[in-house]
């Protein structure tokens, strides 16, 4: 078993209220004290893919954390199948080689039937996040962390901050061609579409048609977007990356605001802190809170701040949107996260989710109704800016220091301006949109 010590009397500083909120000093502690939390799971448990046996120590990690600063604490576990995420990675480019024998074999009908197939299954676990295939795999246990502060007085709205603790595997292409990177994963996804339409374009052709050149032309594009399509066979390494910035370090901020508001607890605002486990595997943490908790989230106003891949200031982005673009966030929230984190001297934009772009765990707690918003910092433009996002070097040295300390100062303006603007009024300003 694994034998971690954290010290949490060196977190026992003032918080200090007013119009600049946070000081420099608490900020630069608090930030010295994620790092710790990070440095100390990644030297003694290392690696955590999802719900594996080092998911679940760090998980039980972070509750010890939660359970010395919050009045309530609690592991949630949950059963899932980590592996399907992914595994479609293997599985659809085996279903390609079929279906292209099958077209050789002049089994038009069963090669389009394939074709389409292998697009449900890859749009399903990786575009839409469905996790309809997961009963293919193995299912195992998954635990998120939970820690909860009331207010000083009666609990008028609620904030979710939050972070997850597994880590990725390595993507190979991340590391291997990073600069060609997006344009891989477009090749990937224009082979899986164009394949389903010339599939069934030669089963027109031939009952139709009967076009031996129109046959030739397609067979030749087929075997083209195969090339293609093989891609997926080395995209993930068998490797789990140790997951500093994305994204064991959010999950550090969490205990650390925890700590804060242990101090200093907002008059009206429930804090509700998570570390979610399975991130990695298809947001199925955030799902099982998100339906564990969709009564509490629809009982009153209910925020969520997520954090995922923190690496540089100057990259700071709010979500306005998730799971590749198909599930909307709070555009106002994230508006108002983005003026805050000016108002502090932070730079800060906006982003919108687009198709190969992933998805953070804001996306099933806005689906059950909170309004919800993911900082990202991380290169959107990888093939014009260094990443270090999925691979093996993936270690605090690569995260810089302000990223952090600007994360908390934001985080920490953000649930004061919350607590404020409903002060004495039950109606919330910021409506989700």
């Amino acid at each position: 078993m694994y034998q971690i010590q954290l010290q949490y009397n060196t977190m026992a500083y003032i918080i200090h209220e007013g119009k600049n909120g946070m000081n420099t000093k608490t900020r630069n502690k608090a930030s010295n004290y994620a790092f710790t939390v990070v440095d100390t799971i990644i030297n003694n448990i290392g690696a955590r893919p999802s719900c594996s046996d080092d998911s679940h120590v760090t998980a039980r990690v972070f509750h010890k954390l939660y359970k010395a600063y919050c009045d309530t604490s609690q592991l949630q576990s949950f059963i899932t199948h980590p592996a399907a995420f992914l595994g479609f990675l293997t599985l659809v480019p085996w279903i390609y080689i079929t279906s292209l024998i099958f077209l050789l074999l002049h089994y038009y009908g069963i090669a389009a039937l394939g074709f389409t197939v292998a697009n449900i299954i890859a749009s399903h676990q990786f575009i839409f996040y469905k996790g309809t295939f997961d009963f293919l795999y193995k299912p195992k246990k998954g635990y998120n962390a939970i820690g909860i502060i009331n207010p000083k007085k009666e609990v008028r709205q609620q904030i979710i901050i939050s972070g997850h603790h597994d880590s990725a595997y390595e993507f190979r292409y991340m590391r291997t061609t990073p600069r060609l990177y997006r344009i891989r994963v477009a090749s990937i996804i224009l082979s899986m579409v164009l394949s389903l339409v010339i599939g069934w374009l030669i089963v027109v052709n031939a009952y139709w048609f009967q076009s031996h050149t129109a046959y030739i032309v397609f067979m030749v594009i087929i075997v083209l977007l195969g090339i293609a399509n093989m891609q997926m066979l080395f995209f993930k390494s068998k490797n789990a990356t140790p997951g500093a910035g994305d994204n064991l370090i959010a999950s550090a901020i969490t205990a650390v605001m925890a700590k804060i508001f242990s101090n200093y607890r907002p008059d009206y605002t429930r804090l509700i802190f998570v570390s979610f486990d399975g991130e990695e595997s298809g947001l199925k943490g955030s799902k099982a809170f998100a339906k564990a908790y969709r009564e509490c989230i629809s009982s009153m106003p209910t925020y969520h701040f997520n954090m995922d891949s923190l690496y540089k200031p100057e990259l700071i982005k709010f979500l306005t949107s998730d799971v590749n673009g198909f599930v909307k966030l709070s555009n106002e929230f994230a508006k108002q996260c983005v003026t805050i984190a000016h108002s502090k001297g932070h730079t800060a934009t906006l982003f919108a989710m687009y198709p190969g772009t992933g998805a953070t765990d804001a996306a099933p707690l806005a689906q059950a109704g909170a309004i919800a918003t993911t900082l990202i910092a991380l290169p959107t433009e990888v093939e014009k800016q260094d990443s270090v996002y999925h691979t093996m070097n993936d270690t605090t040295e690569h995260i810089e220091p302000e990223v952090v300390q600007a994360t908390i100062d934001i985080l920490y303006s953000v649930i004061e301006f919350l607590d404020k603007e409903i002060k004495g009024c039950p109606q919330i300003l910021i409506k989700h949109q």
